[in-house]
């Protein structure tokens, strides 16, 4: 009260008020000084407004900030990771052409957790949206309809399955595999939480999405995939961190916390978003925005490898800052016929430029870029065909490193097979333009 009777104003902590038909609102409210005629404060005045959708916002948008901070978090473990896992599945591979036994057998095993690792760093790229996806128009009802055979099966006997898809068709622009992965984890999540049984619905329709200050995407037509439990529902601490890489409150062996991470990751390169509304004792319900065919953008594929040739003695400079990695590359390489020589043996004015065949190069490299390294390197031999690596997704790097569609990019973790591949594409694509030049 010091602060009035100075008449200065005060600005309470936002709280919680009861409208007259019983719903709550949040407040802001404001306390002023009212003075009598000689200045004096005499008495005080106070005004309430409604500031709900504009904390909505605000932790909308704290969220999403966060969740943005996770995602490059996650994708940069990721693509270290993928390192990793290139050298694991090589080598893995490598001996088990060498031994029998009980050693293959557990070369085998070391081998499938590669495989099943390799599966969770492209869980963590999706939700890092880094992964790229084939898309292709879908009906969204359709894809729910497919699915309720297969999901009525996997969730058990004392759990019933309701379905009510839209009586329009809604087309969107999704990757059918992918929208199956977010109907089968919300699903098994629903499942979960109603250990003694209970109902999941699963609906489709069509909204129409106006601006406003708590908007989370632009205006216009959207699909909405509505999939709701009346199991145990959760408290507002997990729903808050509910699609953070990670977080679970399953047991140990019953989940890895990548479920929902990867759902909200597919649904946010989708163009989409995705919300959830619980409480203790009250079920769950999450709703899935996905743009309509209409709006969605299209997302771009490379092609597949060609048939894979022998090596013919060519040279190929590798250029790769992991050693490992390096190693590995050039094993591979001079095992198919190929000459392999690496950038760290010379310096780049002593490279016999017309010597090299193909330039294998990773794209982000320590102190150094791989595509400004091959546009040096180009500048002496414009012709000089390039394959580069990387363990981010396609598209993200010739975003941000201005590679041209036509150069391709080999993914990490790839096995022995898979770079032979992309380097016999890439030398093939070169054969091929000079045949047609009549070179």
């Amino acid at each position: 009260m010091a602060k009035l009777a100075a008449g200065e104003q005060i600005h309470l902590s936002e709280s919680v008020r009861v409208r007259k038909d019983g719903t709550p609102f949040l407040a802001a409210v404001t306390v002023w000084p009212v003075r009598d005629e000689n200045g004096a404060v005499v008495a005080a005045a106070a005004t309430e407004r409604d500031v709900t959708e504009e904390n909505t916002a605000r932790e909308r948008s704290a969220r999403a900030d966060r969740m943005e901070s996770l995602g490059q978090l996650a994708g940069g473990v990721a693509h270290d990771f993928n390192n990793l896992l290139a050298i694991i599945m090589n080598y893995a591979d490598f001996l088990t052409e060498e031994v029998t036994g009980d050693a293959a057998d557990d070369l085998a095993r070391i081998r499938n957790a590669a495989d099943r690792a390799k599966s969770l760093t492209s869980q963590l790229l999706l939700f890092a949206k880094r992964e790229p996806t084939q898309v292709e128009v879908i009906d969204l009802n359709q894809a729910v309809i497919e699915a309720d055979e297969l999901l009525g099966r996997t969730i058990g006997e004392n759990i019933r399955l309701v379905s009510r898809p839209a009586r329009e068709p809604l087309p969107v622009r999704a990757n059918r595999g992918r929208l199956d992965q977010i109907l089968l984890n919300l699903v098994i999540n629903a499942r979960d939480a109603m250990p003694d049984g209970g109902v999941v619905s699963v609906e489709t329709d069509l909204v129409e999405l106006d601006e406003g200050p708590s908007a989370t995407l632009p205006p216009g037509s959207y699909a909405r995939l509505t999939v709701c439990d009346n199991g145990c529902g959760m408290t507002a601490e997990v729903r808050d961190r509910l699609f953070e890489p990670f977080f679970t409150t399953k047991p140990a062996d019953r989940g890895t916390g990548l479920g929902l991470a990867t759902v909200y990751g597919i649904v946010g390169d989708a163009g989409g978003a995705i919300g959830v509304e619980s409480a203790p004792g009250d079920g769950t319900t999450f709703r899935i925005l996905l743009p309509s065919a209409a709006t969605a953008a299209h997302a771009k594929t490379g092609p597949a490898p060609d048939e894979i040739g022998h090596g013919d003695g060519r040279l190929i400079m590798v250029v790769e800052d992991d050693d490992f990695v390096s190693d590995l590359v050039v094993r591979v390489l001079q095992n198919n016929g190929y000459r392999a020589t690496t950038l760290g043996e010379h310096s780049l004015a002593d490279v016999d430029i017309h010597g090299i065949s193909l330039l294998l190069a990773d794209v982000v490299l320590r102190g150094r870029s791989g595509p400004v390294l091959a546009a040096r390197l180009r500048a002496r031999r414009p012709d000089l065909p390039v394959l580069f690596m990387s363990g981010y997704s396609d598209v993200e790097v010739r975003r941000e490193h201005g590679i041209d569609a036509a150069t391709p990019i080999l993914q990490k973790p790839f096995t022995a097979v898979e770079l032979l591949a992309g380097v016999d594409a890439a030398l093939s694509s070169v054969a091929v333009v000079q045949h047609a030049k009549g070179v």
